[in-house]
């Protein structure tokens, strides 16, 4: 940078460096202030380097076309870059300005593309190109402002090096963001130190959060019911005895993702007893009804041991996400804020028992042959869970001004920042699933009983609404690292912070994200 600087500097006609206070007409090495480094306006100097007679708020005419590269809005960017022949955008002038040395110069025009300034670059703004290029920037400046393309919206931005970047009479608007959740900034300085006069930036508002996506609408389906048992002297075995052993209804399942609920199997009907059924799994066990005993009393369902398969209890509902909360975190790409956390799916519920078996006899099969009692339903497995809503994404933020690691000087600048964008509102739950029915116990015969039903399965738990996302702050300035200096007659004007987003299906669980922040200056970790 150094090197391509003192050739810039050679350059200059002498009436230039007897203005300066440089002897370029020495003889010898010894005394030539720009050789050795020692004007007192080369980098480091004031305007981060630029000489005296190429500021133009210092001047009473034109900067000379040796000052650097000039643009206007109605330019073109194969032109030389002079004030005959204006570039037109501001990229292509930073990019000459680089190449060859020197400063910016721009027309008191609209530029409606967003630019990035290096390190060690600098702009002047506000000069009236239609009369001579002179300083107009206390009445007019030049504006920079992009439209809404792209997806997060940072007008002007400085990039990180070690040498001193300078921005005058440059009046920035940032567009309002669309895509959900970005933020609107109109000047980022990454990194880099650079100093701002009397310029103008302006934030447009933060896009509003995404939407946590709803969990689905319907319903899961009802789970199968159990399996039912069989009647007392069905079945005869290959000798055409009545069988002495009637198995009860399988027990059956329900698979809801990576959990299952099982209905207990119903108990076997034997000739001298019933067997129980047994117990609904998935969760606490679904209570498995009694068999009939050899003696004694028994039914299906009255104040005796009772023989029904117990319903399965409900599943657990599913934790419902957090809400949004905190500041959100500021980097070289921008803001970036807190959504809200997604909600965890319901438990399947718990299968219902198995109903117990009756006992069979001596006589109540064809042919006065012992045979098995009826057996009993098995239980309906429970209902699968609801699946959960997702969580509402951030609000995007309005910064007039965002500094990362920069060491940033303001003056008589004025700051204005937008409103911060709603934060998106979490998903919504999806019910639990209903349990099967439990399978019908088998038929008696002859006097004896009938074997008893399965239990109900039971429900499904909910599914947990997503949590709603934090709202979009308003900063005119946020900063992360040394604070802004500020000179002057700088005005900082924040906006109104977006408001949290409720929680899922219509905040059932209370957990809406929290307000956005509104500040003047803010600090971030």
């Amino acid at each position: 940078m150094k090197n391509r600087r003192l050739t810039w500097w050679m350059s200059w006609s002498a009436a230039s460096v007897i203005a300066s206070g440089c002897d370029y007409l020495s003889t010898g090495l010894d005394d030539d202030c720009e050789f050795l480094l020692t004007c007192g306006h080369f980098p480091g100097g004031d305007a981060g380097g630029t000489p005296e007679g190429c500021i133009p708020s210092e001047s009473t005419s034109s900067v000379s076309d040796t000052c650097g590269v000039f643009v206007s809005a109605s330019g073109d960017d194969a032109g030389d870059g002079t004030k005959a022949e204006p570039v037109k955008t501001l990229s292509a002038a930073i990019e000459r300005a680089a190449d060859k040395g020197g400063a910016v110069y721009a027309c008191a025009e609209t530029f409606v593309k967003a630019a990035e300034i290096p390190a060690g670059t600098a702009v002047f703004g506000g000069l009236d190109c239609a009369n001579g290029w002179v300083w107009i920037g206390e009445t007019a400046k030049t504006v920079v402002a992009p439209g809404e393309e792209g997806e997060e919206r940072i007008a002007l931005k400085v990039t990180r090096g070690e040498s001193p970047a300078r921005i005058e009479d440059v009046s920035v608007h940032a567009a309002d963001a669309q895509v959900p959740g970005t933020s609107s900034i109109a000047v980022l300085v990454d990194g880099a130190t650079a100093e701002l006069a009397r310029c103008e930036l302006v934030a447009g508002n933060g896009a509003d959060g995404a939407e946590g996506e709803d969990a689905p609408s319907e319903v899961p389906a009802q789970a199968s019911p159990g399996n039912a048992g069989t009647d007392a002297c069905t079945d005869l075995d290959t000798s055409g005895a009545p069988d002495t052993m009637l198995p009860g209804g399988a027990q059956i399942e329900n698979a809801c993702g990576g959990a299952l609920s099982i209905g207990g199997g119903g108990g076997a009907g034997r000739v001298n007893n019933g067997d129980a059924g047994q117990i609904g799994q998935s969760g606490p066990f679904g209570a498995a009804g009694v068999g009939e005993p050899s003696a004694g009393a028994w039914s299906c369902g009255g104040p005796e041991p009772n023989g029904t398969g117990d319903g399965g209890a409900d599943g657990t509902p599913g934790d419902f996400g957090k809400a949004a909360s905190g500041l959100g975190s500021l980097s070289s790409s921008g803001y970036t804020g807190v959504s809200g956390g997604s909600g965890k799916a319901g438990t399947p519920g718990q299968g219902g028992g198995g109903g117990g078996g009756a006992k069979g006899g001596a006589a109540i099969c064809s042919g006065a042959m012992p045979g098995a009692g009826a057996s009993g339903g098995s239980g309906g497995p429970g209902g699968c869970g609801g699946l959960p809503g997702e969580g509402g994404g951030a609000g995007g933020a309005s910064i007039a001004l965002a500094s990362v690691e920069g060491k940033v000087t303001l003056k008589d600048c004025m700051l204005k920042a937008g409103n911060g964008g709603k934060g998106g509102a979490g998903g919504d739950l999806q019910p639990g699933g209903l349990g099967g029915l439990g399978g019908v116990g088998g038929v008696g015969v002859s006097g004896s009983k009938a074997a008893c039903d399965g239990g109900k399965g039971g429900q499904g738990g909910n599914g947990g609404p997503g949590g709603g996302g934090l709202g979009g702050p308003s900063f005119a300035i946020a900063y992360r690292g040394e604070a802004v200096k500020q000179e002057g007659q700088t005005m900082l004007q924040p906006g109104t912070p977006g408001a949290g987003g409720p929680g899922g299906s219509n905040n059932v669980s209370e957990n809406a994200g929290a307000e956005g922040t509104a500040a003047a200056e803010q600090e971030f970790p």
